[in-house]
């Protein structure tokens, strides 16, 4: 998806027509097919046990909250599903990842069918759908897919200790500092302290100041390597990236000037 462009040029086309492109992502044959089967097998799931042995459900409830890597660790999936989320003792509250604890938080204690909630379901869709197109994004342009993270979640980080919960986030605010890769060997305490010194946690309310700090993240990357042909010929065709080719998602209509 916009494979070739560069981060900086993609990030500008996503600004302006980004829900245009993931409606069009959403709306993919393939991931219609997926999210229908996930809501039909979801009403007949009748226990976590069920849930851990259909992969294909939990791959998308996992997609959900961006730990489908951890697919093949079905203890630890199981302890997130099945223990109290309000226990400081429980598995997902000894974790500093903040993935872990809205698992937990989603599905924990609750006992019987683990997907009885339609709410519940059409969250896991809704945040199934916005991971894979941020990944898709992301294919072809580093970074990118952290930027369109970070402008998602970040109006829902609170406080300091949120924001260093997540990887994601933390590594675009450390770009848009402009802070050395290095820094992530700094103790705890000590990014706490630069971070508190130097990051605008207040303004993470504000969509142009999330806009300005992702701006600033994607200049501060490496470029690209060059490719030898014309990347805007890769937009043309059907066959370039995950997503099918640009015009596939958004027709001929979409300007990609930055």
């Amino acid at each position: 998806m916009l494979d070739g462009i560069g981060s900086v040029a993609a990030w500008a086309v996503f600004q302006r027509q980004g829900e245009a492109l993931s409606a069009r992502f959403a709306e993919r044959r393939d991931n219609q097919a997926d999210m229908a089967r996930f809501r039909e097998r979801a009403a007949a799931i009748g226990s976590v046990e069920e849930l851990l042995r259909d992969r294909r459900s939990l791959g998308v409830v996992l997609e959900a909250f961006q730990l489908e890597s951890e697919i093949d660790k079905r203890a630890v999936i199981r302890r997130l599903l099945t223990e109290d989320p309000a226990d400081p003792r429980s598995f997902a509250n000894r974790m500093v990842d903040r993935r872990y604890r809205e698992l937990a938080a989603a599905f924990g204690g609750r006992g019987g069918p683990p997907l009885r909630d339609p709410a519940l379901v059409e969250r896991i869709v809704s945040g199934a759908l916005a991971n894979r197109f941020e990944k898709a994004a992301g294919e072809g342009n580093p970074g990118l897919r952290e930027a369109l993270y970070f402008r998602r979640v970040a109006p829902s980080v609170a406080n300091l200790n949120q924001l260093m919960s997540d990887r994601a986030l933390t590594a675009v605010a450390r770009g848009a500092l402009g802070l050395p890769e290095k820094f992530g060997l700094l103790s705890f305490e000590q990014q706490r302290r630069i971070l508190e010194q130097r990051f605008p946690v207040a303004e993470l309310q504000d969509p142009r100041a999330v806009g300005r700090l992702v701006q600033r993240y994607l200049n501060g990357l490496p470029a690209a390597a060059p490719t030898a042909s014309d990347p805007r010929l890769a937009l043309l065709s059907p066959a370039s990236s995950a997503a099918g080719g640009l015009l596939g998602l958004v027709g001929r209509g979409l300007s990609v000037r930055a």
